[in-house]
């Protein structure tokens, strides 16, 4: 009988072939898990068995994972990214596998139950509230000092962390978080969509050290400096480096916290990815994650344990006891870095890459950025969607060097970012007639939720007015608990306007639930109206809205190719002073100064 081993893949989980490359020359069956069809540079002949899960109703895919047990036996499970450890740790528990408790990935999901941990067993950390609303967190930052940083509850990929130095910046970064949870649908752990988490900016340099747990006894893999400084407003990673330029004693100070960091949280089996600030005041710990260093950043481990990564992690995830092989006395510093995104924009054309390889100790490059995609920088971006590239070199300055050359040699061309028309057929359906309230007072609410009341009416009421300047017949709709929508019909077609769910109905993670009975209920309105087809233009950088509309049975358009001399072409330069923008912005500015 083929042994199994099930792979669950999160929603933003780049370059995930690599396991699956790994786990075909160990003649492993792969199952893969995943909320939606692969990409990022997944091979799906990889895939010896796929389905599509939701990573918020794990209780769904144990059962799946039972049906699939039982024709096969799993022999183990690997999660990437929080809420796919999550799910793993759900999956390993019902089927008695070795893995991180389900508690442990809880805790390591929710950052303010993570940092609690911490603190009640003695892990410093910094300092925190989860602020009920904006006033609460300025009230929060007067009392102890700027800066602070305003982090989601829930994520990864430094997706939504701004640093605020005073009390407006402090407002705006608030602000500018709930738009980012709202529109990636981002899960608040149940809590108000108003609650975030603020904590004080620890200052100093930034490492990770990477840990294999087996049975409760903790290995190090392996330690990674970030040599280029992460002091915000945003914290974009870039380079990583093995082994960075540590003491002795530092080095041994890290591996205790890092171990005492996974001690704290229940971690029990698995990998852990521990990041830790070196303040003036000592290390502190800023998160622990149940899962490895992720993307292509984990090709750097090769040069360490002198064979590929995911080998153990899969040995390991099937019971085996694995001993890690320390480092040769020659093995060379080795690092990654995840591409910056140079500016917001739709890919257009993508080159240098092949200039990239040629740089003098680079070995790998790996593009994700593909035309007609779109990237946005951070912190609205929620993974490293540009490419990764890895090197190999005497110290740490010569890899630095080598991964700096190579992302200033990938030059992307983007055109400005426009909303999608996505479409569907309309066809009626039976439901009650629309109802009818103060709309005024109910679209500020579902569209300019994070904004004061006064500021959201007065957007709402320029929304509506700028609605009614269009040309047919109007139409609204909304549902108890669930959200409003309005909309207006024109020449046989329905065009949806503006509306949302309530905050309320996505605490849950219904949002696309909610999205559905709205979208069902208009488009019947439409109907009634004579159109045949309903649209609506959406702007790319709100994922879960197009999540929604496709699951729905909308389509998208494709867009016009730029119009000529509309694009600009930038490089994915590190610093502003290797930062070139050659043309077409028309703005005078550089690259760097998204």
């Amino acid at each position: 009988m083929e042994q199994q081993i099930l792979f669950v893949l999160g929603s933003r989980t780049c370059v995930p072939e690599d396991p699956l490359v790994a786990a075909r020359a160990m003649d492993l069956r792969s199952v893969v898990f995943t909320p939606r069809p692969p990409g990022c540079g997944t091979a799906v002949d990889l895939m010896d068995h796929l389905d599509y899960v939701d990573v918020r109703h794990p209780e769904q895919a144990v059962e799946l994972a039972r049906k699939v047990h039982r024709r096969s036996p799993i022999r183990g499970v690997l999660g990437y990214e929080e809420d796919a450890t999550l799910m793993a740790a759900h999956i390993a528990a019902a089927l008695g596998l070795p893995a991180h408790p389900v508690a442990a990935a809880e805790a390591a999901m929710d950052k303010p139950t993570m940092k609690r941990l911490f603190q009640r067993a003695g892990v410093p950390c910094a300092d925190f509230i989860v602020a009920a609303d904006e006033d609460e967190a300025v009230a929060w930052a007067r009392a102890g000092g700027f800066p602070v940083v305003v982090k989601p509850c829930r994520g990864g990929a430094s997706q939504g962390v701004i640093r605020a130095d005073d009390e407006v910046s402090l407002r705006q970064a608030y602000r500018r978080l709930r738009r980012i949870v709202r529109d990636h649908d981002l899960d608040n752990g149940d809590r108000p969509p108003s609650a975030h988490l603020v904590e004080r900016y620890l200052p100093g340099a930034e490492v990770s050290v990477e840990l294999l747990l087996q049975y409760g006894a903790a290995d190090v893999i392996t330690e990674f400096g970030k040599p280029m400084p992460l002091t915000g407003p945003f914290f974009e990673e870039t380079i990583y480096i093995t082994p960075p330029t540590l003491q002795g004693a530092l080095r041994k100070e890290l591996h205790e916290l890092a171990i005492a960091a996974a001690a704290a949280l229940g971690f029990h089996h698995g990998p852990a990815h521990c990041e830790i600030r070196l303040t003036p005041d000592g290390p502190k710990v800023l998160e622990i994650a149940g899962r490895l260093l992720g993307g292509a950043c984990a090709r750097s481990f090769r040069d360490r344990l002198g064979g590929d990564v995911h080998t153990y992690m899969l040995r390991a995830a099937m019971g085996e006891r694995v001993t890690l092989p320390p480092p040769a006395s020659d093995a060379p510093v080795v690092g990654a870095l995840m591409m910056p995104v140079p500016a917001e924009g739709r890919v257009v054309s993508v080159s240098g890459v092949d200039r990239a390889r040629r740089v003098p100790g680079v070995w790998d490059v790996s593009m994700m950025a593909a035309p007609g995609e779109t990237i946005i920088p951070f912190p609205e971006q929620s993974c490293y969607a540009v490419g990764f590239v890895s090197a190999s070199g005497r110290d740490e300055a010569d890899v630095v060097d080598s991964l700096s050359w190579a992302g200033s040699s990938i030059v992307l061309e983007l055109a400005p970012v426009r909303a999608d028309r996505w479409s569907a057929p309309v066809t009626a359906a039976p439901g009650p007639p629309p109802g009818h309230g103060a709309l005024l007072e109910e679209l500020a609410e579902v569209a300019f939720e994070e904004l004061p009341a006064a500021e959201a009416l007065s957007h709402a009421r320029e929304l509506l007015a700028v609605q009614d300047r269009q040309a047919g017949v109007h139409c609204h709709v909304r549902a108890d608990g669930v959200g409003l929508l309005t909309g207006w019909v024109h020449d046989g077609t329905g065009h949806i306007g503006a509306g949302d769910a309530y905050p309320r109905a996505r605490r849950a993670g219904g949002y696309r639930h909610a999205i559905s009975e709205l979208i069902t209920a208009l488009t019947a309105e439409f109907a009634r109206h004579g159109a045949t087809e309903a649209v609506i233009d959406v702007d790319p950088r709100r994922p879960a809205l197009a999540e929604a509309l496709a699951a729905c049975g909308f389509v998208r358009q494709p867009q016009p190719p730029p119009e000529p001399g509309g694009t600009r072409t930038l490089s994915c330069a590190l610093t502003p002073a290797s930062c070139t923008d050659q043309g077409g912005s028309g703005d005078g500015g550089s690259c760097c100064d998204c």
